[in-house]
C-alpha cells in the first residue's frame, strides 16, 4: 500500500506542471481547429512561445548541471505531450 501511495503522491505533484502547460496547449489546439492558414501560424506561435517560455523559466529558476537540464527537458517533453493530449481531447471531442 505504501508504494501505491507514493505513486499517487508523485502523480499529484506533476499535475500543476501539466496544467501549466495545458494553457498554451488549449489555446493552440483551439486555433488549430479554426479554418485557414493564418490560424495555423497563430497556433504555432502559441505552442512555441507558450511552451518555450515555460521551459525556459524552469531551466533558469534553478541552477542545474547538464544532466539535470537534459532530464528537465525530457520531462518537459512528457508534460507537453500530456497537455497536448488533454487539450486535443477537450477541443476536438467535448467542444463539438
Amino acid at each position: 500500500m505504501d508504494t501505491l501511495t507514493n505513486i499517487g503522491i508523485g502523480l499529484l505533484r506533476l499535475m500543476p506542471v501539466v496544467l501549466l502547460f495545458y494553457i498554451p496547449a488549449l489555446v493552440g489546439m483551439a486555433l488549430l481547429k479554426e479554418r485557414g492558414g493564418g490560424y495555423r501560424i497563430k497556433a504555432g506561435l502559441w505552442f512555441v512561445l507558450g511552451f518555450g517560455s515555460i521551459v525556459l523559466a524552469q531551466l533558469t529558476m534553478t541552477p542545474r548541471t547538464f544532466l539535470q537540464a537534459a532530464q528537465a527537458l525530457g520531462f518537459s517533453g512528457v508534460y507537453i505531450a500530456a497537455a497536448l493530449a488533454l487539450a486535443a481531447f477537450t477541443v476536438y471531442r467535448l467542444a463539438d
